[in-house]
């Protein structure tokens, strides 16, 4: 049976966290391993997980998305992030975009899309 991908989530939404994952998990080959309320804690469990995919939220309190986002990246080049967020504002899209990340996906999401988001990013 193949490794299923490890997946953290990143919102400070508990109810956000509990979507994201329920719709993760209706896939049988993803598995949510950590959750996080804020950008330090997102970039600590990174460290120690070192999960395949990253879902981050913009704003969260403390470190935001973006800077959890750049960080992880100047550790692990090779990290696979994508952007959840309400905020569909140009500059975080570009921001995202300049660190290298290619997909955001805006809430509210559908289901469908989100798993398609994270099944481009997998397999680039």
């Amino acid at each position: 049976m193949r490794r299923r991908i490890r997946v953290l989530i990143a919102d400070d939404s508990a109810f956000m966290r509990k979507l994201l994952k329920r719709v993760i998990e209706s896939e049988k080959e993803f598995e949510v391993v950590a959750e996080a309320s804020n950008g330090e804690e997102a970039y600590q469990k990174y460290l120690r997980l070192r999960p395949d995919l990253v879902l981050l939220d913009v704003n969260m309190p403390g470190l935001d998305g973006l800077a959890a986002a750049k960080i992880i990246l100047s550790n692990d080049p090779s990290a696979k992030i994508i952007i959840v967020s309400a905020l569909g504002q140009e500059w975080a899209i570009e921001a995202a975009q300049r660190m290298g990340i290619k997909h955001y996906v805006l809430k509210p999401f559908k289901p469908k899309d989100l798993i398609e988001a994270v099944r481009k990013v997998l397999n680039e």
